[in-house]
C-alpha cells in the first residue's frame, strides 16, 4: 500500500494497487472507496509541498553532506547555527525589502 502512495508515475500505482488487490481485497475496495486523490501522489489534483523537493531541501541536503560524520550532538548544533545563520539573513533581506 505505501508503495501505491508513494508512486509518481500512473504505471507503477497500477502495478502496485493490483498487488494490493491479489493479497488484500478488503484493503483495496476501502481505499478506491476513499478516493485514490486523496492519498495517492499520482492522482493528487494539486501539489503538496511535502512531496514536492525543493531548493531549500537540495541546499541543505549539500551543506549537510559534511555535517553527517559529525558527532550527534555536533550536528545537530551546525544545523541549529546553519538554521538560525539563514533565518537571520533572510529576515535582514525581507525588512530591506519593505523600506
Amino acid at each position: 500500500m505505501v508503495k501505491a502512495t508513494q508512486a509518481y508515475i500512473e504505471l507503477k500505482y497500477n502495478q502496485q494497487m493490483k498487488e494490493l488487490r491479489n493479497l488484500h481485497r478488503n484493503a483495496y475496495d476501502y481505499v478506491i472507496d476513499v478516493g485514490p486523490y486523496k492519498w495517492s501522489r499520482v492522482h493528487c489534483p494539486n501539489r503538496r509541498y511535502r512531496v514536492m523537493t525543493t531548493n531549500v531541501a537540495e541546499r541543505i541536503k549539500s551543506c549537510l553532506k559534511f555535517a553527517r560524520q559529525l558527532p550527534m550532538l555536533t550536528l545537530a548544533e551546525f544545523i541549529r547555527n546553519m538554521l538560525q545563520r539563514w533565518f537571520h539573513d533572510r529576515h535582514r533581506v525581507v525588512q530591506s525589502m519593505r523600506h
